[in-house]
Protein backbone atom coordinates (compact mmCIF):
# COMPACT_ATOMS: atom_id res chain seq x y z
CA UNK A 1 0.00 0.00 0.00
CA UNK A 2 1.53 3.36 -0.98
CA UNK A 3 1.93 6.18 1.47
CA UNK A 4 -0.25 8.33 -0.74
CA UNK A 5 -2.07 7.65 -3.96
CA UNK A 6 -0.18 8.37 -7.14
CA UNK A 7 -2.14 11.47 -8.03
CA UNK A 8 -0.45 13.51 -10.72
CA UNK A 9 -1.85 16.85 -9.56
CA UNK A 10 0.08 19.19 -7.27
CA UNK A 11 3.09 16.89 -7.20
CA UNK A 12 5.50 19.45 -5.83
CA UNK A 13 3.15 20.60 -3.09
CA UNK A 14 2.25 17.08 -2.00
CA UNK A 15 5.85 15.92 -2.29
CA UNK A 16 6.94 18.54 0.23
CA UNK A 17 3.90 17.64 2.30
CA UNK A 18 4.97 14.01 2.43
CA UNK A 19 8.52 14.88 3.48
CA UNK A 20 7.38 17.46 6.03
CA UNK A 21 4.94 14.94 7.44
CA UNK A 22 7.60 12.31 7.89
CA UNK A 23 9.71 14.73 9.95
CA UNK A 24 6.91 15.15 12.46
CA UNK A 25 7.30 12.13 14.73
CA UNK A 26 5.46 9.62 12.58
CA UNK A 27 8.31 7.30 11.76
CA UNK A 28 11.91 7.31 12.94
CA UNK A 29 14.29 7.56 10.02
CA UNK A 30 18.04 8.13 9.96
CA UNK A 31 19.02 11.77 9.60
CA UNK A 32 20.14 11.30 6.02
CA UNK A 33 18.83 11.43 2.49
CA UNK A 34 16.50 8.62 1.49
CA UNK A 35 17.98 6.43 -1.22
CA UNK A 36 16.20 5.82 -4.49
CA UNK A 37 14.86 2.38 -3.51
CA UNK A 38 13.36 3.74 -0.31
CA UNK A 39 11.93 6.65 -2.27
CA UNK A 40 10.08 4.17 -4.44
CA UNK A 41 8.70 2.29 -1.45
CA UNK A 42 7.63 5.39 0.43
CA UNK A 43 6.26 7.58 -2.28
CA UNK A 44 5.11 5.11 -4.92
CA UNK A 45 7.35 6.52 -7.65
CA UNK A 46 6.18 10.12 -7.24
CA UNK A 47 8.95 12.55 -8.25
CA UNK A 48 10.41 14.35 -5.23
CA UNK A 49 12.92 17.18 -5.10
CA UNK A 50 16.12 15.64 -3.81
CA UNK A 51 16.97 18.80 -1.88
CA UNK A 52 13.95 18.18 0.36
CA UNK A 53 14.71 14.55 1.12
CA UNK A 54 16.63 14.98 4.37
CA UNK A 55 14.57 13.82 7.35
CA UNK A 56 15.17 15.26 10.82
CA UNK A 57 15.70 13.02 13.81
CA UNK A 58 12.51 12.12 15.66
CA UNK A 59 13.81 13.61 18.91
CA UNK A 60 13.62 17.10 17.44
CA UNK A 61 9.85 16.83 16.87
CA UNK A 62 6.92 17.49 19.19
CA UNK A 63 5.29 14.49 20.88
CA UNK A 64 1.99 14.61 19.06
CA UNK A 65 -0.08 11.44 19.04
CA UNK A 66 -2.58 9.90 16.69
CA UNK A 67 -5.69 8.68 18.50
CA UNK A 68 -8.60 6.64 17.20
CA UNK A 69 -12.11 6.39 18.62
CA UNK A 70 -14.24 3.34 17.83
CA UNK A 71 -17.91 2.87 18.62
CA UNK A 72 -21.18 1.66 17.19
CA UNK A 73 -23.37 4.13 15.29
CA UNK A 74 -25.52 5.89 17.86
CA UNK A 75 -23.27 4.75 20.71
CA UNK A 76 -22.19 8.17 21.95
CA UNK A 77 -18.97 8.44 19.99
CA UNK A 78 -19.71 12.05 19.06
CA UNK A 79 -20.46 12.99 22.66
CA UNK A 80 -17.25 11.42 23.96
CA UNK A 81 -15.23 13.06 21.18
CA UNK A 82 -16.55 16.51 22.15
CA UNK A 83 -15.59 15.91 25.78
CA UNK A 84 -12.08 14.84 24.74
CA UNK A 85 -11.64 17.98 22.65
CA UNK A 86 -12.84 20.16 25.54
CA UNK A 87 -10.57 18.61 28.17
CA UNK A 88 -7.58 18.11 25.85
CA UNK A 89 -7.48 21.35 23.82
CA UNK A 90 -4.26 20.32 22.06
CA UNK A 91 -6.26 17.66 20.22
CA UNK A 92 -7.94 18.12 16.85
CA UNK A 93 -10.85 15.95 15.71
CA UNK A 94 -10.70 14.61 12.16
CA UNK A 95 -13.81 12.85 10.91
CA UNK A 96 -13.04 11.16 7.62
CA UNK A 97 -16.68 11.42 6.60
CA UNK A 98 -16.63 15.18 7.17
CA UNK A 99 -13.36 15.79 5.34
CA UNK A 100 -14.45 13.60 2.44
CA UNK A 101 -17.63 15.62 2.03
CA UNK A 102 -15.67 18.87 2.40
CA UNK A 103 -13.17 17.94 -0.30
CA UNK A 104 -15.96 16.87 -2.65
CA UNK A 105 -17.89 20.07 -1.94
CA UNK A 106 -14.81 22.27 -2.45
CA UNK A 107 -13.90 20.35 -5.62
CA UNK A 108 -10.29 19.80 -4.60
CA UNK A 109 -8.23 17.40 -6.67
CA UNK A 110 -8.55 14.71 -4.00
CA UNK A 111 -12.26 15.49 -3.75
CA UNK A 112 -12.71 15.07 -7.50
CA UNK A 113 -10.90 11.76 -7.44
CA UNK A 114 -13.02 10.53 -4.52
CA UNK A 115 -16.23 11.71 -6.17
CA UNK A 116 -15.43 9.77 -9.31
CA UNK A 117 -15.48 6.56 -7.27
CA UNK A 118 -18.59 7.60 -5.37
CA UNK A 119 -20.47 8.46 -8.57
CA UNK A 120 -19.77 4.97 -9.85
CA UNK A 121 -21.12 3.50 -6.64
CA UNK A 122 -17.65 2.28 -5.62
CA UNK A 123 -15.99 2.62 -2.24
CA UNK A 124 -13.31 5.30 -2.09
CA UNK A 125 -9.97 3.38 -2.10
CA UNK A 126 -8.01 3.22 1.13
CA UNK A 127 -5.03 5.09 -0.32
CA UNK A 128 -7.25 8.04 -1.25
CA UNK A 129 -8.79 8.12 2.24
CA UNK A 130 -5.33 8.01 3.80
CA UNK A 131 -4.27 10.88 1.55
CA UNK A 132 -7.22 12.90 2.84
CA UNK A 133 -6.36 12.09 6.45
CA UNK A 134 -2.71 13.03 6.06
CA UNK A 135 -3.41 16.23 4.15
CA UNK A 136 -6.00 17.46 6.64
CA UNK A 137 -3.78 16.52 9.59
CA UNK A 138 -0.84 18.65 8.51
CA UNK A 139 -1.87 22.01 9.97
CA UNK A 140 -2.62 20.48 13.36
CA UNK A 141 0.53 18.33 13.34
CA UNK A 142 2.74 21.30 12.49
CA UNK A 143 1.32 23.17 15.49
CA UNK A 144 2.07 20.21 17.77
CA UNK A 145 -1.51 19.03 18.23
CA UNK A 146 -2.70 15.48 18.74
CA UNK A 147 -5.07 14.04 16.12
CA UNK A 148 -8.29 12.22 17.03
CA UNK A 149 -9.34 10.07 14.07
CA UNK A 150 -13.01 9.21 13.69
CA UNK A 151 -14.44 7.01 10.95
CA UNK A 152 -11.23 5.53 9.57
CA UNK A 153 -9.95 2.87 9.73
CA UNK A 154 -13.12 0.76 9.78
CA UNK A 155 -11.59 -2.59 8.83
CA UNK A 156 -8.41 -4.43 9.69
CA UNK A 157 -7.22 -4.04 6.10
CA UNK A 158 -7.54 -0.27 6.42
CA UNK A 159 -5.75 -0.36 9.78
CA UNK A 160 -2.79 -2.21 8.29
CA UNK A 161 -2.65 0.26 5.40
CA UNK A 162 -2.82 3.21 7.80
CA UNK A 163 0.00 1.72 9.89
CA UNK A 164 2.27 1.99 6.88
CA UNK A 165 1.88 5.77 7.11
CA UNK A 166 1.31 6.74 10.75
CA UNK A 167 1.44 5.24 14.24
CA UNK A 168 -1.94 5.10 15.94
CA UNK A 169 -0.85 5.10 19.58
CA UNK A 170 -4.15 5.38 21.47
CA UNK A 171 -7.45 3.66 20.62
CA UNK A 172 -10.64 4.34 22.61
CA UNK A 173 -13.23 1.61 22.07
CA UNK A 174 -16.78 2.40 23.27
CA UNK A 175 -18.76 -0.74 24.01
CA UNK A 176 -22.42 0.26 24.34
CA UNK A 177 -25.04 -2.54 24.45
CA UNK A 178 -26.91 -2.99 21.20
CA UNK A 179 -30.29 -2.93 22.94
CA UNK A 180 -29.49 0.47 24.46
CA UNK A 181 -28.63 1.95 21.07
CA UNK A 182 -31.69 0.42 19.38
CA UNK A 183 -33.92 1.92 22.06
CA UNK A 184 -32.32 5.37 21.74
CA UNK A 185 -32.58 5.51 17.96
CA UNK A 186 -36.04 3.96 17.78
CA UNK A 187 -37.28 6.81 19.99
CA UNK A 188 -36.25 9.35 17.34
CA UNK A 189 -39.01 10.81 15.15
CA UNK A 190 -38.88 13.73 12.74
CA UNK A 191 -41.09 16.35 11.12
CA UNK A 192 -40.17 15.96 7.41
CA UNK A 193 -41.14 19.44 6.26
CA UNK A 194 -39.01 21.32 8.81
CA UNK A 195 -36.42 18.73 9.75
CA UNK A 196 -37.26 19.10 13.46
CA UNK A 197 -36.15 16.04 15.42
CA UNK A 198 -37.82 14.68 18.54
CA UNK A 199 -36.79 11.89 20.85
CA UNK A 200 -39.29 10.32 23.21
CA UNK A 201 -36.51 9.55 25.70
CA UNK A 202 -35.41 13.13 26.37
CA UNK A 203 -37.00 15.57 23.89
CA UNK A 204 -40.60 14.41 23.30
CA UNK A 205 -43.19 16.41 21.35
CA UNK A 206 -45.89 18.21 23.32
CA UNK A 207 -48.48 15.93 21.75
CA UNK A 208 -47.67 12.34 20.89
CA UNK A 209 -46.92 11.91 17.20
CA UNK A 210 -47.40 15.59 16.34
CA UNK A 211 -44.98 18.39 15.51
CA UNK A 212 -44.98 21.13 18.18
CA UNK A 213 -45.28 24.03 15.74
CA UNK A 214 -47.34 22.76 12.82
CA UNK A 215 -49.33 19.98 14.46
CA UNK A 216 -48.48 17.76 11.51
CA UNK A 217 -47.67 14.08 11.84
CA UNK A 218 -44.19 12.95 12.83
CA UNK A 219 -42.56 10.09 10.95
CA UNK A 220 -39.80 7.63 11.69
CA UNK A 221 -37.06 7.28 9.11
CA UNK A 222 -36.49 3.79 7.77
CA UNK A 223 -32.91 3.98 9.07
CA UNK A 224 -34.24 4.56 12.60
CA UNK A 225 -36.57 1.57 12.72
CA UNK A 226 -35.47 -1.06 15.27
CA UNK A 227 -34.97 -3.88 12.78
CA UNK A 228 -32.84 -1.66 10.53
CA UNK A 229 -30.76 -0.35 13.42
CA UNK A 230 -30.13 -3.83 14.78
CA UNK A 231 -29.03 -5.08 11.36
CA UNK A 232 -26.63 -2.14 11.00
CA UNK A 233 -25.15 -2.74 14.45
CA UNK A 234 -24.69 -6.46 13.78
CA UNK A 235 -22.79 -5.60 10.60
CA UNK A 236 -20.61 -3.17 12.55
CA UNK A 237 -19.74 -5.86 15.11
CA UNK A 238 -18.70 -8.32 12.41
CA UNK A 239 -16.47 -5.82 10.64
CA UNK A 240 -14.99 -4.17 13.73
CA UNK A 241 -14.27 -7.20 15.91
CA UNK A 242 -11.03 -8.08 14.05
CA UNK A 243 -10.04 -4.39 14.15
CA UNK A 244 -10.44 -4.30 17.94
CA UNK A 245 -8.37 -7.47 18.27
CA UNK A 246 -5.69 -5.95 16.01
CA UNK A 247 -5.22 -2.90 18.23
CA UNK A 248 -5.51 -4.96 21.41
CA UNK A 249 -2.55 -7.07 20.28
CA UNK A 250 -0.59 -3.86 19.69
CA UNK A 251 -1.31 -2.84 23.28
CA UNK A 252 -2.82 0.54 22.37
CA UNK A 253 -6.56 -0.11 22.86
CA UNK A 254 -8.80 0.06 25.89
CA UNK A 255 -12.51 -0.77 25.89
CA UNK A 256 -14.97 1.28 27.93
CA UNK A 257 -18.36 -0.30 28.59
CA UNK A 258 -21.57 1.27 29.81
CA UNK A 259 -24.83 2.88 28.80
CA UNK A 260 -24.28 6.54 29.68
CA UNK A 261 -21.56 8.79 28.26
CA UNK A 262 -21.32 10.89 31.43
CA UNK A 263 -20.38 7.79 33.43
CA UNK A 264 -18.03 6.36 30.82
CA UNK A 265 -16.10 9.53 30.07
CA UNK A 266 -14.27 10.00 33.42
CA UNK A 267 -12.61 6.62 32.83
CA UNK A 268 -11.70 7.65 29.29
CA UNK A 269 -10.23 10.94 30.52
CA UNK A 270 -8.10 9.22 33.17
CA UNK A 271 -6.75 6.69 30.68
CA UNK A 272 -5.87 9.37 28.13
CA UNK A 273 -3.91 11.22 30.79
CA UNK A 274 -2.14 7.98 31.70
CA UNK A 275 -1.28 7.58 28.01
CA UNK A 276 0.46 10.95 27.97
CA UNK A 277 -2.16 13.38 26.67
CA UNK A 278 -2.29 16.82 28.20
Amino acid sequence: MPVLSTISHEKNELSHFRVDYLTLNVRSFNNSSIDSSAKGRLFNSTTIDSSSMAVDDISNSPNEKFLLILGKPGGGKGTISKKILKDFPDTEHISTGDILRQHVRNKTELGKEAKAYMDRGDLVPDEVMISLVLEDSMTAIKSGKHILLDGFPRTIEQAVALDENIDVEVVVDLNIPTDTIVERIADRWIHPASGRVYNYSYNPPLHHGKDDESGEDLVQRDDDKPETVRKRLDAYDKVTSPLIQYYEKKGVLKTFSGTMSDKIYPEVEKWLKDMGLN
